[in-house]
C-alpha cells in the first residue's frame, strides 16, 4: 500500500509539473526604471519588455498591471495612485515558436503638484492565455521617479505680467513728478 501511494504521489507530481515545464516563456528585463528629470512623460517612453517563447508551439501572452503590496515593495518607493496612467501596447500577441515580441510601455501622468518627486513602483505582469492546468506569470518591477518640480508656462506669465505692471507703475511716477516740476515752473514765471 504504501508503494502503491508513492508511486501516485510521484506520478501526480510529474502530471502536475509537467505543463509547468512545456509552458515556458521568459521576459527580459525584470527591472525597469523611468527616470523624468525635466517633465512629466506622456505617451510612449521608449522602454520596453521582451518576451521570449521557448517552446515549439505559439503562445498568447498578455499583460496587466498592479500595485505591490506594501510589505514586498522597495525601500524608499510608494504605489502609483491611479494604475490607468500606465498602458502597455500591444494588449496582447501572438508569438510563434522560439520567437521574440516585444511590449511597450506608455505613461499619462497629470500634471499636479502630488505627482512631483515621487518614486513609485507598479508590477507589470505578463501571463499566457489559460491552456494548461498551471499557467505562470512573469512579473517586472517597473520604477517610476517624476521630477522634483517643473515651473510652469503660467509661472512665467505671472511673473511677466508683474513686471509689466512695474514698469507701467514706475512710467507713471516719473509723469506725475514731470507734471510737478513743470507746473512748479510755470507757477514760478
Amino acid at each position: 500500500m504504501k508503494k502503491s501511494l508513492s508511486l501516485l504521489f510521484i506520478f501526480t507530481l510529474l502530471f502536475i509539473s509537467f505543463p509547468i515545464c512545456k509552458a515556458n516563456f521568459n521576459v527580459f528585463p525584470r527591472e525597469l526604471s523611468i527616470t523624468m528629470n525635466n517633465e512629466l512623460i506622456k505617451g510612449n517612453t521608449s522602454k520596453r519588455v521582451l518576451i521570449a517563447n521557448n517552446i515549439d508551439e505559439n503562445i498568447n501572452v498578455s499583460w496587466y498591471i498592479d500595485n505591490p503590496t506594501l510589505d514586498i515593495i522597495r525601500e524608499n518607493r510608494t504605489i502609483i495612485p491611479d494604475l490607468n496612467w500606465i498602458s502597455i501596447e500591444p494588449e496582447w500577441q501572438e508569438i510563434p515558436p522560439d520567437g521574440n515580441a516585444y511590449f511597450y510601455i506608455y505613461l499619462n501622468i497629470p500634471k499636479i503638484p502630488q505627482n512631483f518627486d515621487q518614486h513609485w513602483e507598479v508590477w507589470p505582469t505578463f501571463k499566457q492565455d489559460e491552456t494548461q492546468f498551471i499557467n505562470l506569470e512573469h512579473t517586472v518591477r517597473l520604477y517610476i521617479d517624476t521630477p522634483a518640480n517643473i515651473e510652469s508656462d503660467n509661472e512665467g506669465f505671472i511673473f511677466d505680467f508683474y513686471i509689466i505692471i512695474l514698469v507701467i507703475i514706475f512710467i507713471i511716477i516719473i509723469f506725475v513728478i514731470l507734471l510737478f516740476i513743470f507746473k512748479k515752473r510755470n507757477h514760478k514765471k
